[in-house]
């Protein structure tokens, strides 16, 4: 299992105050404790997120998926992950709306997103985030034409030895 890499903390990027939008391999790996970046993850949501220093929020599209696999494994599974989503401080999750839709179609139609990427990213433009926070290293050159709207960062580099 990685570990934290201390000598360049997350915090010296994401700000006190800072809104964070979390994507869902972030969640992934937080509710994941054999995932490689949980660490990280757990850092964020705990320290961070929990905390108050940084809120954060959820797209709808997020809560979709981190649902998926906990519904094929046990359907009664996903009540775990629906009671963390409701009850964990500073955390939301952000209902989709017409001002998303158009956002949304906007990132897609300019940037090539995904439609499910599209909305994810729409809901943190939406809610005025600093940054997603994201495991998807492909998100950086994908929102950099945009990076004065939402910064990106990648969990991964967070990890001792990378």
């Amino acid at each position: 299992m990685g570990r934290l890499n201390r000598p360049g903390p997350i915090e010296q990027i994401i700000h006190t105050g800072d809104r964070l939008l979390l994507d869902t391999t972030v969640l992934a790996a937080y509710l994941d404790p054999t995932e490689s970046t949980h660490p990280v993850a757990r850092h964020v949501v705990d320290d961070l997120v929990k905390t108050g220093r940084n809120p954060a929020v959820v797209s709808m599209v997020t809560v979709m998926e981190l649902l998926v696999r906990p519904l094929r494994a046990s359907p009664p599974g996903h009540h775990t992950v629906l009671a963390f989503l409701r009850h964990h401080a500073n955390l939301e999750a952000i209902p989709f709306d017409l001002q998303m839709a158009q956002e949304a179609a906007a990132l897609r139609a300019t940037h090539r997103l995904s439609s499910p990427d599209a909305f994810i990213v729409a809901t943190g433009i939406a809610s005025q985030v600093a940054h997603v926070v994201t495991n998807d290293a492909a998100w950086a050159k994908k929102l950099s034409v945009i990076k004065d709207r939402i910064g990106v960062i990648t969990i991964n580099k967070f990890l001792a030895g990378s």
